[in-house]
């Protein structure tokens, strides 16, 4: 065994399956999965001399008794200290993105008492602080810091140095806060001298701007208003130049408010951006220009300012590079100005100057400094032309002219490989729709389609046509003239030279292997297949967008056999699974919930109209089906128009008034139709034990009262107690289990926290299952329900074989209790028997399990869900959002989201109820598993035998 070992630490950089060791009389192990991100010591080093390789087994400290075996190549070593400073990150990916920064995690080991640092903490970013405190605080491990917050950023602290009644430093109230190493970097500032930072504040308050005002910036599709986040001059600037962060009301920026590795501020994504602030004005002024004559159109785009993102900007650009720009743009936009020349503002109205030197200084635009007159608007270009830049040496000419034949060489792929030969290839996407960089001799020859974007269905002109999907459009460096904007397209079908979405070295986007095609956008045009349907359809609105879905028909199997890269490429992102409109919410997450990865419910899609269905059954069946089911397994994404045939349909044929337009539950939209439009065979056979018959139902609402031991319920436990006091068995296993938490809307919550089981087990509840003894083991022929929670927790504890209930209940405390036969089919009987006189002891009496496949979450009236992708324990977990974001306002649409949970099996695991618990503070957990256990509003199992319902 090596010296070092016991003194050595490491974190894991790849998945490894561990040992959990259980202690107690039987020392059993299981398997778990240790994720990439633990925290590892060494324990014991074994070298395998037939093949040569060195093993290590390692304990990890953030679980105890859980070991894995690994070779040294999965590791990263750390140091002490390094170890220490990453120990109170709960989140592993967040682990790793420190490790992997090459100053992020050294700096942190450098930081000591009194350093000046920069805080991002949510809700409160960009804060300024001193250090005070550097080390462990009370209940959790390893290093964190104590910061002083100063200056502007005085108030905005949660404490006063003290933490669980214990003092680490001292500070003014509400000017102190505790950070883990995530959170805090060193302040770039702090070294700079005094003059300096006093001429910045000063140039900052002459501006006349302050976080939190509303300001407006004019795009080229009209005026964009937003909230200030952050103002000041970037950390890595060499000029002197004030830029604004702006958190914008639309998607029109990228990111959300980080600056290479500098978080400056936090906004929504693809909501942050950064401009120079003579780009920006008031929103008030703004108004009151619009009030008067109305001078400003909606096109109306001023020439100052240069938009930039924060998480593309490499620094603040010249003021030659911004003057070149802005004639490039006045030129280039299609809106025709008559400006004053060289407007010179005297010192009465403001001191803007076009020809000062120093005008990033004088930053506010007041009503009185601008005199602008405009046309009638013109149409607007969709698609900003590239950058200009230096001329780049001579290069292949591209084949373009040349329609790319099925099974020919792809021109622009093949233009790349010249490109490669002379130098790194830098390609340009165009997905920012309200770009503002443009050339005037850089336009195509022949238009593209004002309407194409990415999501578009386009045939290729070319003969056979080619059809597709845009999935990028941008422009490629060093085009010979005229350039042309280039379109990435995922085929319908493989093409000999296509690609999986690479462009040369570079990836582009993502796709199956030959299927990949880019040709000039203006060679596409939309799918003719599609144009004429979608104009038939009177669903179909601008207000949805142009991503469209027409139906799939034929029977489409769920996706199968994910793994997680292609869950991250093909099913997450923005504009995928069920498009959000006017309030369907509850609808699209019990939708995707129902269909996506599984087919429990699929019996409604196939069963054949009957005599006493409804006249419309068939077209009901086709709309979810071949309009939302089919579109959604093939092609991931279903639009809004679909969704509100069906809600058409729901409000016509059912008896809840609103199904078009106002907010609804989930039960209700299950109960409409599957009860009373499909007609299908109710999942739930529930016997009550007084002889009150047998209920039918689609759901079960779980109703108790409450229990004040149970910090922390899983739904297991809920789902016993629910069956116990309300005194009902089920008739047989269920094909699917969907469970109502125990609350009422958003108002009311019997329990703070829930833990969705990711196993059910029913055995306990079902009127004919075979059951154990709890005492000996053999089968059980008695339940006493007034032993609940005398032998241990759970339903499994009443049951007991006619011997061991004798003795048992000779106690004086259950003297008195009263029993009932448990009833077991005479076959299974004689089989136990059997088996039981064959292997001389007490056989296994298998356990009735279901499989949790979906959790309908609500929170403020909005509801999300989390689906599992697939069957089994391994299978990962998404969220879904069908209103995450929004395009435009009232006329605009929403842009739902998928993202990966790839912790959320961890979390939900028994090994991770002491950590939540530990975290009283909801805010404390990581956003998806808080939405996970403290909005769970119905919980969907599936019985793993049974594939469809009835």
């Amino acid at each position: 065994m090596s010296d070092q070992i016991g003194s050595v630490y490491y974190i894991l950089l790849a998945d490894k399956i561990g040992k959990k060791k259980k202690t107690g009389i039987l020392r059993t192990t299981s398997k778990v999965d240790v994720l990439p991100g633990t925290l590892l010591f060494l324990t014991e080093e074994r070298f395998d001399k037939q093949t040569n390789i060195l093993w290590w087994i390692l304990g990890t400290s953030d679980q105890e008794n859980i070991e894995i075996e690994c070779q040294p190549t999965d590791t990263g070593q750390l140091s002490k200290t390094e170890f220490a400073l990453l120990q109170p990150i709960p989140v592993y990916k967040e682990r790793l993105s420190i490790l992997q920064d090459q100053f992020w995690l050294k700096e942190g080991t450098q930081l000591q008492i009194n350093d000046h640092v920069t805080v991002a903490v949510k809700g409160q970013p960009y804060l300024k602080g001193i250090i005070k405190y550097k080390g462990e605080l009370p209940g959790v491990k390893g290093i964190q810091f104590g910061i002083e917050l100063l200056g502007e950023s005085k108030g905005k602290g949660t404490c006063d140095g003290m933490i669980r009644d214990r003092r680490f430093f001292t500070c003014e109230k509400n000017c102190g806060i505790f950070a883990t190493i995530r959170d805090i970097r060193r302040d770039q500032y702090a070294d700079r001298s005094d003059q300096v930072y006093q001429e910045e504040q000063k140039q900052i308050r002459e501006s006349g701007l302050k976080e939190k005002d509303r300001i407006v910036w004019i795009s080229d599709n009209g005026p964009e208003f937003g909230e200030v986040k952050w103002i000041g001059i970037l950390p890595d600037s060499n000029r002197r130049d004030i830029t604004v962060g702006v958190e914008f009301e639309n998607p029109v920026g990228s990111g959300t408010g980080k600056y290479k590795n500098h978080r400056l501020f936090y906004a929504k994504a693809q909501h942050a951006s950064l401009v120079p602030i003579m780009g920006l004005m008031k929103a008030d002024v703004y108004m009151e220009m619009n009030q008067g004559a109305g001078a400003f159109g909606a096109g109306y785009q001023p020439d100052y300012g240069i938009f930039q993102e924060p998480e593309l900007i490499n620094s603040p650009r010249s003021s030659q590079t911004r003057s070149a720009q802005q004639n490039v743009v006045q030129s280039y936009n299609p809106i025709q100005r008559e400006i004053l020349p060289n407007p010179v503002i005297s010192p009465e109205r403001g001191s803007y100057s076009s020809n000062s030197s120093s005008s990033s200084h004088q930053l506010m635009l007041s009503k009185d400094q601008i005199q602008v007159h405009l046309p009638p608007l013109s149409p607007k270009e969709k698609l900003p032309p590239p950058v200009m830049k230096e001329p780049a040496p001579p290069v292949r000419q591209m084949e373009e002219e040349k329609p790319a034949e099925l099974g020919g060489p792809n021109p622009l792929y093949e233009y790349t490989k010249a490109q490669d030969q002379q130098g790194e290839i830098k390609v340009e996407s165009m997905e920012q729709p309200n770009s503002r960089r443009s050339n005037p001799n850089s336009r195509s020859l022949m238009p593209a389609d004002p309407d194409l974007e990415v999501g578009s269905m386009v045939e290729v002109m070319s003969n056979p046509p080619l059809y597709g999907v845009i999935r990028w459009m941008g422009y490629l460096p060093d085009q010979k003239e005229p350039v042309k904007p280039i379109a990435g397209l995922e085929m319908e079908e493989e093409i000999s030279a296509g690609t999986d979405g690479s462009f040369g070295k570079h990836r582009l986007f993502s796709c199956p292997p030959k299927k990949a095609f880019f040709v000039p956008l203006y060679k596409c045009r939309k799918d003719k297949r599609f144009v004429d349907n979608a104009r038939r359809n009177s669903g179909v609105s601008n207000n949805f967008g142009s991503m469209e879905t027409p139906d799939v028909l034929g029977n489409i199997s769920p996706p199968v056999s994910l793994d997680v890269k292609q869950i991250e490429q093909e099913v997450c992102g923005k504009q995928k699974g069920i498009q959000g409109h006017h309030n369907s919410c509850y609808l699209d997450a019990t939708l995707l919930a129902m269909f996506y990865f599984t087919t429990v419910f699929d019996g409604i899609l196939y069963r054949p109209k009957r005599m006493d269905d409804l006249r419309e059954y068939d077209e009901v069946k086709q709309v979810i089906k071949e309009g939302i089911v089919n579109p959604l397994r093939k092609h991931n994404y279903v639009r809004a128009d679909k969704v509100m045939k069906l809600r058409h349909l729901l409000d016509k044929l059912g008896n809840i008034p609103g199904m078009m337009s106002e907010e609804k539950d989930p039960e209700e939209f299950l109960n409409l139709l599957l009860n009373q439009i499909t007609k299908a065979d109710p999942f739930l056979h529930i016997r009550s034990d007084n002889g009150g018959g047998t209920q039918h139902s689609f759901l079960y609402q779980l109703i108790m009262e409450k229990d004040e031991r149970l910090v922390l319920p899983t739904t297991q436990q809920l789902f016993e107690l629910s069956f116990l006091q309300m005194k009902v068995k089920l008739e047989e296993r269920p094909p699917c289990l969907i469970l109502q938490m125990p609350r009422f809307g958003k108002d009311y919550k019997m329990y703070r926290r829930i833990v969705p089981s990711l196993e059910l087990d029913i055995t306990d509840v079902l009127q004919n299952a075979p059951r154990e003894c709890i005492i000996c083991g053999d089968l059980a022929v008695f339940e006493c329900k007034e032993c609940y929670n005398q032998h241990g927790a759970g339903l499994n504890t009443i049951a007991f074989c006619e011997g061991c209930k004798d003795m048992s209940h000779k106690h004086k405390v259950r003297i008195n209790h009263k029993w009932e036969a448990i009833t077991v089919p005479q076959e299974y009987k004689a089989i136990h028997n059997e088996q039981r006189t064959i292997q001389q002891q007490n056989p296994t009496i298998p356990r009735e399990k279901m499989e949790l496949f979906a959790v309908v979450c609500i929170q403020t009236s909005h509801y999300v869900s989390f689906v599992k992708c697939g069957k089994g324990k391994d299978a990962q977990w998404i969220f879904f959002d069908s209103m995450a974001d929004r395009m435009g306002e009232q006329s605009g649409y929403n842009i739902p989201e998928i993202k990966l949970c790839p912790d959320l099996s961890k979390w939900l695991s028994d090994d991770y109820q002491e950590e939540i618990m530990r975290r009283t503070d909801d805010k404390e957990l990581p956003e998806h598993i808080r939405r996970l256990l403290c909005d769970a509003y119905m919980c969907m199992y599936q019985s793993p035998e049974v594939s469809m319902v009835r």
